[in-house]
């Protein structure tokens, strides 16, 4: 009977143990693959007093509460760190940690494997500080799904202060991100084709050092160079190479000067990332190749034009110790299938539509040492896009993922929850299918200020490590932890949903027509018109959805400044980001301040009325002025807001306007005629008439 009750508790307590979740209050980031609770009182962060190394193991790069710690033996619990191959995940990026009341313990393969422990570990010591709570005794085993999970730093546009970088750095590895792939332009100072270089570009030798430090913190940085598309930034400077004579999009693949020009940047590119191993050769979304006199005498197609192009600049790359990655996009154009891809069709649809015929054919200009680079910045999970990376592997071809954590649309915030839903959307595929690895790109077309972009980079580390632990909601819940120290059930983040579905009524609501979006190309554009003062009432009738979604955008402006004050009282860390989306949302504000003054000039129905109107446009305007100052001093705290002298704009179809001006006025496109044409209105009424003389 003694055995029997005996065996009945251990029963009951291996189910107790078994339920028992860790405190919401430590929210880990990315989400571990295991946790397991154990028994006994666990830790509390003060109560650890040393580091110490065992069996060959070092101490990497530490958080700030763990590089508090001395590396000696002294009175209080150690923090072990344990070289083995015995009881750790066979991942080299894995490791195991065991918390009780002795202290911890972390061991891994390598010495990666001992640096994410340390980065959960400072995580666990940083809830426990904040919140005053022990940390659980409990046994983590981890692991990342994707063994290379990179982000992308676009500088085309601007570059922001050298410290900065080490910071976002720092960042990075504390959210296991392992890669960075820098799209350089010309923000690299080339020494074999120093025309190329912007004035203000950054030295070979500053970015190996920041390469050297990005190595120690595991993470390698490898460069993009853009090369046949996208090649503004050089053929600026040489026209004798544009495949079209009027656009510096392309170059011309039939002449060998492209060649030579293309192999001497890679070269200053590789010498400036030393410990990369790939080099991304670009060579997407071409709209001109095949016209040029040079390659019309080759005979060849566009399509055998661009994988020419491809197979010697993917040799230049193997020649020199590199692995090519190149953006896939303009072969399956070339092979017919892009708009299946791209289509929200059925799996049904797209097997009665799916003719791959012309791909396979042409299989043969495919470079086998290739990484295809299969970028798809909204839902990859489609069944058409699923298709091809079937067919990728069916062909043996090497693939990996490129999502997005700021994708152009907007020049100053990501949409849709930070992209966060894409991003583990696109990861559980790359996960699943075993590909290469994933990006999360963040390109610079609309020059979004990083701190907006942050929160879709930590959810790449949160869904490239794990896909499938969180939902988008409880991610963004632990991301305010992590980042602000906000507690779960305090909500003080619901302020961005917010700011994000403002933006949506600023994007077009100074215009009647046109379009600022980059990401499609900014077109020419007509401002709404002004109220007349002969026809009262006409005006507020003509826009009267403009006016009505003024009023709602008014309040949500208020509710998110209420919230966005409150985050920065209760804030533990990082309010300069909290301050950029402050100076976003007045920015927001704006057209709706000015959309709400003209209905109340429109509609007042006295005299007197109408001119207390007309001095609160007047002070609309003034307002803009100010709040502009005030968003821009806040963010050169980090970032570079001019071109440098010499600038040279570019001349292409795309029209990005951060390209086209050397001052920051491409950010105001709408509003600045705006208050232009709204000064010029009000200067029209009170201009006394010539009878008054």
């Amino acid at each position: 009977m003694k055995r029997i009750i005996l065996l009945l508790s251990i029963c009951f307590l291996i189910g107790e143990l078994a339920a028992r979740e860790l405190d919401k209050a430590f929210q880990l980031l990315p989400q571990p693959q295991s946790i397991e609770l154990t028994e006994g009182k666990g830790i509390n962060y003060l109560e650890l007093s040393y580091i110490q190394p065992i069996d060959q193991a070092s101490i990497p790069p530490l958080g700030d509460m763990l590089n508090r710690l001395p590396h000696f033996s002294r009175v209080g619990k150690p923090v072990r760190l344990q070289l083995t191959d015995q009881h750790v995940p066979s991942y080299p990026e894995g490791y195991t940690m065991e918390i009780n009341n002795q202290g911890v313990c972390i061991s891994a393969r390598t010495m990666t494997g001992i640096f994410y422990g340390c980065q959960t570990l400072e995580q666990l010591m940083e809830d426990s500080r904040d919140f005053n709570l022990p940390i659980p005794a409990m046994q983590i085993t981890d692991y990342p799904a994707i063994s290379y999970r990179a982000v992308h730093f676009d500088v085309k546009h601007h570059l922001d202060r050298i410290e900065y970088y080490y910071r976002e750095i720092d960042k990075l590895a504390q959210y296991k991100i392992n890669a960075i792939i820098w799209e350089l332009e010309d923000k690299l100072r080339y020494t074999r084709r120093p025309e190329i270089g912007a004035p203000n570009a950054i030295s070979k030798q500053e970015m190996q050092a920041i390469c050297r430090y990005a190595k120690e913190r595991n993470i390698e940085i490898s460069p993009l160079v853009q090369g046949l598309g996208h090649a503004c930034f050089i053929l600026k400077h040489h026209w004798e190479l544009r495949e079209n004579p009027n656009s510096d999009w392309e170059f011309c693949p039939s002449d060998p000067r492209t060649y030579d020009l293309q192999f001497d940047l890679y070269r200053d590119a590789i010498e400036a990332m030393p410990y990369g191993k790939y080099l991304h050769v670009g060579g997407d979304e071409i709209t001109a190749i095949g016209i040029d006199q040079r390659c019309k005498a080759t005979g060849k197609t566009p399509f055998e034009l661009q994988m020419t192009w491809l197979k010697k600049v993917c040799d230049f790359a193997t020649a020199h110790d590199r692995i090519p990655i190149f953006w896939d996009d303009m072969p399956l154009k070339y092979g017919g299938v892009w708009n299946l891809i791209n289509s929200t069709e059925s799996n049904e649809e797209i097997a009665a539509k799916w003719n791959d015929k012309k791909l396979n054919e042409s299989i043969e200009l495919f470079p086998k040492e290739c990484v295809y680079m299969r970028w798809n910045y909204r839902d990859a999970t489609k069944p058409g896009h699923q298709r091809i990376l079937q067919w990728y592997h069916d062909k043996g071809l090497k693939v990996m993922g490129a999502t997005a954590a700021a994708y152009g649309d907007s020049p100053f915030i990501p949409r849709e929850n930070s992209l966060a839903g894409y991003i583990k959307g696109f990861s559980e595929l790359v996960a699943q299918n075993h590909l290469e690895g994933i990006l999360a790109t963040a390109w610079d077309d609309g020059s979004p200020h990083s701190e907006t972009v942050w929160r879709g980079y930590i959810a790449q580390g949160e869904y490239g490590w794990n896909p499938t632990a969180r939902s988008v909601e409880t991610f963004k819940v632990a991301h305010a932890q992590r980042e602000f120290g906000f507690p779960p059930n305090d909500n003080r983040m619901n302020f961005l949903d917010e700011l994000e579905q403002e933006a949506f009524f600023f994007d077009d609501a100074l215009v009647n027509s046109g379009r600022r979006n980059p990401a499609w190309g900014t077109t020419d554009f007509t401002l709404i018109t002004l109220p007349s003062q002969n026809e009262p009432g006409t005006w507020s009738r003509t826009y009267q959805s403009k006016i009505a979604q003024a009023k709602i955008e008014q309040k949500r402006y208020e509710k998110i400044c209420q919230g966005i004050k409150e985050a920065k009282q209760h804030a533990l860390r990082n309010r300069y980001t909290l301050e950029i989306y402050e100076q976003t949302n007045h920015l927001f504000n704006f057209p709706t301040r000015l959309i709400l003054a003209l209905h109340e000039y429109d509609t007042a129905k006295h005299e007197k009325d109408k001119q207390t109107a007309l001095q609160q446009i007047n002070e609309v305007c003034d307002y803009f002025s100010t709040m502009r100052n005030q968003l821009e001093e806040v963010y050169s705290q980090t970032r570079f807001m001019e071109q440098p002298d010499g600038y040279i704009a570019d001349q292409n179809h795309h029209n990005h306007l951060a390209a086209k001006s050397n001052n920051s006025d491409w950010w105001y496109y709408y509003e600045v005629p705006m208050v232009r044409k709204t000064r010029a209105w009000i200067n029209s009424l009170i201009v006394p008439h010539k009878s008054d003389h």
